[in-house]
């Protein structure tokens, strides 16, 4: 198991075999910035110690200097953050184990920057080639196992665009279609404008509406199915507000339309109680709104289907963003609308 943030401080502060008075001060600053209760402190502590070297003490506040200098680097809040999100992406160019993943995601969160570390894993979120990162940093590093293996830079290569149906169009002449490492699947095909499609011999069942940007509904439901994968990979609930104990299956879901409504439903494991399937719905007119719960729900239930609607609103609101990204664009997009198995939006500069 990785060590905490605070037990990377311990480390710092007792690397000379002694705890000197300036260390016990910078370790309660510590405690401080990353936000720990006493009693969280107290735990890591007792649990540290416990294992610490028996090495004889070799001087007095040699680690104080070093313990200083790491400190005063978690000050740079914005260049952790931006580091934290090339590492990740760096970590998924060569090769991020799960336990690799856990253990990273912990030390980073400790920090207050697991948010960023798994936005360069799992989004496309501004995360660029890795030429080194803050010393602040070293100990995430080697958790990744980026101390032994820095992807290099390549030449950008011409994307290969391949054969097949449009399911994810972008009408817009500075938009480039690249392969998508949050949806793999999803692949560059050729096609006027910038566009997407299934690998394999996927077929689009209706004809594209003509908007600025388009994407079939196959695409909404994939990506819903990766958020709530994402979370279950983070250790987090799969639906917020899920009671404890039930287990959503994200491989289940489904998303069927009815008129401007979209309702999603997915199998829920509850255990001892079985299987059982709910759902929610949301309304798309311009903008999107959650449908009401059905009256008379059990506020087990409502906690369910607002967990549904949730993961569709958050799907919705971030799709859009991650495709604009992909295709080169910094615009945003507005006038959300549903038609036959599609879902559009219009870009505005």
């Amino acid at each position: 198991m990785a060590p905490t943030p605070f037990e990377h401080g311990l480390a710092l502060a007792w690397s000379d075999g002694a705890l000197s008075r300036d260390g016990a001060i910078m370790l309660e600053t510590l405690q401080k910035q990353l936000g720990l209760s006493d009693k969280e402190r107290a735990v890591q502590e007792q649990a540290w110690l416990s294992e610490m070297s028996k090495n004889q003490r070799r001087s007095f506040g040699d680690g104080d200097q070093i313990l200083r200098e790491w400190l005063e680097g978690l000050d740079d809040r914005a260049n952790l953050a931006a580091s934290a999100r090339d590492m990740g992406r760096a970590a998924l160019d060569v090769g991020l184990s799960k336990s690799a993943w856990t253990n990273a995601y912990q030390f980073a969160d400790g920090l207050g920057l697991g948010d960023d570390l798994a936005s360069g894993v799992w989004l496309e979120k501004e995360a660029g080639p890795l030429d080194g990162w803050p010393a602040a940093l070293d100990p995430l590093a080697i958790i990744l196992g980026l101390v032994i293996s820095v992807p290099k830079s390549a030449p950008m290569q011409p994307t290969q665009l391949a054969e097949g149906d449009a399911f994810v169009l972008i009408n817009h002449s500075d938009a480039k279609s690249k392969p998508l490492s949050w949806m793999p699947e999803l692949i560059p095909v050729k096609n006027d404008n910038c566009a997407w499609g299934w690998r394999g011999d996927g077929k689009v069942s209706t004809t594209p509406p003509s908007n600025d940007l388009v994407y079939c509904n196959s695409v909404i439901l994939s990506w819903i199915r990766r958020l709530v994968a994402m979370r279950h990979q983070r250790g987090e609930s799969g639906l917020e507000e899920l009671p404890e104990g039930f287990q959503v299956m994200p491989s289940s879901a489904e998303l069927e339309r009815d008129g401007n409504n979209l309702k999603l439903s997915m199998i829920v494991d509850l255990g001892e109680n079985g299987l059982v399937r709910p759902w929610a719905s949301v309304n798309v007119d311009g903008k999107v709104s959650i449908n009401p719960a059905p009256e008379n729900l059990g506020s087990t239930w409502a906690r369910i289907h607002d967990g549904l609607a949730n993961v569709m609103v958050t799907a919705l609101e971030t799709l859009p963003g991650q495709l604009l990204q992909a295709a080169g664009l910094q615009t945003n997009w507005t006038n959300i609308s549903v038609h036959e198995g599609w879902i559009t939006h219009d870009l505005s500069e």
